[in-house]
């Protein structure tokens, strides 16, 4: 018997006769189901469902009861009647469920529970959406636990909820047989329950018996635990009036309490109720951490999630504050029951409501101030499809653990575990921070990778920084920081420093991501930086936002900006001038791709050119070829955007007196190359004199073929064997300064 329902009533006698009549069963059957007479009733449902004219609640009732006796495969039988009809419910089906899994039917289990419509069972039905392939899971590391058995502890009864106390093992136990105790429950017709001691030798129980000291009562009582001090201890029994007449709650039930006492001297004081203890719901299976100052316990106080929850509080100033509950990542839908903590770091608890190979499932969390981790089951073969139960770890590879699973002497019956890798992962401290400024990083997601590169934990930091895992040790790892704002972090991190971080914090320093602008601006001629040039950045869709810079000694000039973020497009009007240099003024377009600086003297020209007699500004600002249709010297739209690039020079350098000489190949006589070009020359002139520069600031002067630049001659009887490409070159348009104002 494991507290199946948390409830435990008085003991009822079963009366039934075979001459009563249907109704009349039905009433008694009834009467003792509602009373969590399963055994009695299961028998009189039993018989029903066997009529003439079986009601469906006879199949359901049958079924349920023998579920909460523990015989499944009878069970079974009913529910699969009952699913042949019309008429169950969505509990119904949540228990036929549990009975299809407790006999190993995984995939009609799951066929079953896909009827169930309510939203009570939305999280398995999301749990079961995501993980489908759960058996396999859970088996897949089998061979490394191996259950054994403890001589001379079990009996024919139920054993289970061991506690360790140095060489001694406190157990619960139905093994009541004395001749003033043989009073039974209607539950599973089992003998009250009672704490037993077995003083242990290796796997061996050289000795069992019941302590004294008022731990027994006529009802049940158990688990027990006690403080490592080994000065207080706690115990979880049915709630009873002056220590003797089991009292009832509203419900009508026999509720469970926790007790607790402290030793005085040698002695022990008398028991106390915990503060939180109610009539009208039940309070059990205390376990503490080392100090005595949490305590995680099991209830279906108002506030519980699903049948029975497990809860926290903690001791201030000799009070037990008000009770937490561990929330949905914890707690399910269905019962967690016996809590136990491993080294104040690791809480392992069963579930029947989380995604397990059946019944009651041991699983495991990480305890920390603000939420609790996602729970992982043990696995197989610690789980079965058997309920498993009082999970005691001595170390990660060896403990205790109570199942009814097949092969045992009794109902339930303690086994030990031993394991070649340990069974759970370690529980290991991250804290995250900015690089520069130390301050904690809040609700920075930190995602965990195993050697292969699969996620084995994601979770966001609180807001102290903090971040936990449980990782497996023995095994080398690597994690992934991401924060808006800040540039990721992949770390990392050896198995050597696992053991370390179970203690203590490893930081993970993050950088902020910079988005800014560098450029660097050089002496065309000389290539070398120039300091102290003015550069001048203006918004091209809003003239107010101007950014200015005075280069520095390496000719650098640097921006970070605040509100940028990737993925963002700037276009500026970029002007850079210093005196004794040409001022350049150009258009600029700029995409933030990624963190880091943006080069803009790779986007744009940033090489001054000094104010001097013979410089041809049109490579200043990259002017393209000026083309005239065959014989023409108008001026076309495309030549036109070339020219105005000259025009924003000129009127960046007012001081600058400009011959725009004209250049042909070698093609066409001389004379003709002569004329054309001057014509064209005068023709570029007149339009850059036409957009407001001063007539006495540039003329055109047209060369011809006088001025070639190779060597592609062809005047005359010489024949030229130059490429297109080579002509190409003295087809040009220069605009050489050839004087300098004051």
């Amino acid at each position: 018997m494991k507290l199946n329902a948390f409830k435990i009533v008085g003991i009822t006698l079963f009366v039934t006769s075979v001459c009563f009549g249907q109704g009349l069963k039905e009433k008694i059957a009834d009467k003792k189901f509602t009373n969590l007479e399963f055994a009695a009733a299961s028998e009189i449902y039993e018989e029903l469902a066997g009529s003439k004219q079986p009601k469906m609640k006879y199949y359901v009732r049958a079924g349920e009861s023998n579920l909460k006796t523990g015989n499944y495969k009878k069970a079974e039988t009913f529910y699969n009647q009952a699913f042949l009809n019309q008429g169950m419910t969505d509990k119904d089906y949540y228990n036929y469920y549990q009975v299809l899994k407790y006999n190993g039917k995984y995939q009609k289990a799951n066929e079953v529970f896909a009827k169930i419509n309510s939203s009570e069972f939305k999280n398995i039905r999301e749990s079961l959406k995501n993980h489908s392939d759960y058996e396999k899971d859970y088996k897949k590391d089998s061979s490394n636990v191996k259950i054994g058995s403890i001589e001379g502890l079990n009996t024919e009864e139920s054993e289970f909820g061991p506690f360790i106390a140095g060489t001694d093992m406190y157990f619960v136990s139905s093994r009541r047989n004395t001749a003033a105790n043989r009073k039974r429950y209607g539950w599973d017709n089992s003998y009250y329950l009672d704490i037993y001691k077995a003083t242990l030798e290796g796997n061996t129980a050289k000795s069992t018996s019941r302590p004294g000291e008022k731990l027994q009562t006529s009802y049940h009582e158990g688990p027990l635990f006690i403080t490592k001090d080994g000065n207080t201890e706690y115990i979880t029994r049915n709630s009873l009036l002056n220590n003797k007449k089991a009292q009832k709650g509203k419900d009508e039930q026999v509720n469970l309490k926790i007790y607790y006492r402290s030793k005085v001297g040698d002695k022990w004081d008398a028991w106390k109720e915990f503060t939180h203890n109610s009539n009208d719901y039940s309070c059990g299976h205390p376990t503490l951490t080392d100090d005595g100052k949490t305590m995680y316990f099991v209830s279906d106080m108002p506030g519980t999630i699903g049948q029975t929850d497990i809860w926290v509080t903690h001791l201030e100033n000799g009070n037990w504050l008000k009770p937490e509950n561990l929330g949905q990542a914890t707690n399910s839908e269905g019962r967690e029951l016996f809590p136990s903590l491993f080294e104040n770091e690791i809480l392992f608890f069963s579930s029947d409501g989380k995604i397990g190979l059946g019944g009651l499932d041991v699983f495991y969390t990480v305890p920390s101030t603000d939420s609790y981790f996602e729970p992982q089951n043990l696995g197989y073969p610690i789980n079965t499809s058997y309920d498993e139960i009082g999970f005691t770890a001595k170390d990660m590879k060896n403990g205790y653990l109570s199942s009814n699973r097949p092969g045992g002497k009794g109902k339930d019956d303690i086994y030990t575990f031993t394991a070649i890798n340990p069974i759970v992962n370690s529980a290991v401290n991250f804290i995250v921070k900015d690089k520069e400024t130390k301050a904690i990083m809040a609700n920075a997601q930190v995602v965990m990778y195993d050697e292969a590169g699969k996620e084995v934990g994601k979770a966001m930091t609180d807001d102290k920084g903090d971040v936990k895992f449980t990782l497996t040790p023995g095994r080398n790892y690597k994690s992934k920081v991401t924060k808006d704002g800040y540039k990721n972090l992949e770390l990392k991190i050896a198995e050597s420093e696992l053991a370390a971080l179970t203690k203590e914090k490893k930081e993970l320093l993050i950088e902020k991501k910079i988005f800014g602008l560098i450029g660097l601006v050089t002496d065309a001629d000389l290539n070398t930086p120039i300091e102290g040039v003015k550069v001048t950045l203006t918004d091209a869709f809003n003239k107010n936002n101007v950014l200015s810079f005075t280069t520095n000694n390496i000719g650098e000039l640097k921006h970070v900006y605040d509100k940028i973020k990737e993925g963002d497009d700037l276009s500026y009007i970029v002007k850079v001038e210093k005196k004794g240099y040409i001022t350049k003024t150009q258009a600029v377009d700029i995409s933030i791709m990624k963190d880091g600086f943006v080069k803009l003297h790779e986007s744009t020209n940033m090489k001054l050119s000094k104010i001097k007699i013979g410089t041809d500004i049109g490579k200043l600002v990259d002017l393209k070829p000026i083309y005239f249709d065959v014989g023409k010297w108008d001026i076309k739209p495309e030549g036109a955007v070339e020219l105005d690039k000259i025009v924003g020079l000129m009127n960046e350098n007012t001081g600058m007196v400009i011959e725009l000489g004209s250049h042909t190949d070698c093609r066409g006589s001389a004379k003709s190359n002569l004329t054309l070009s001057d014509k064209r020359a005068k023709s570029s002139a007149s339009y850059i004199i036409s957009k407001g520069i001063a007539k006495d600031r540039i003329y055109g002067k047209g060369y011809g073929e006088s001025k070639l630049i190779n060597k592609c001659a062809c005047e005359g009887k010489v024949v030229s064997k130059c490429s297109e490409e080579e002509h190409g070159q003295n087809r040009r348009t220069e605009f050489k300064i050839v004087r300098i104002k004051p």
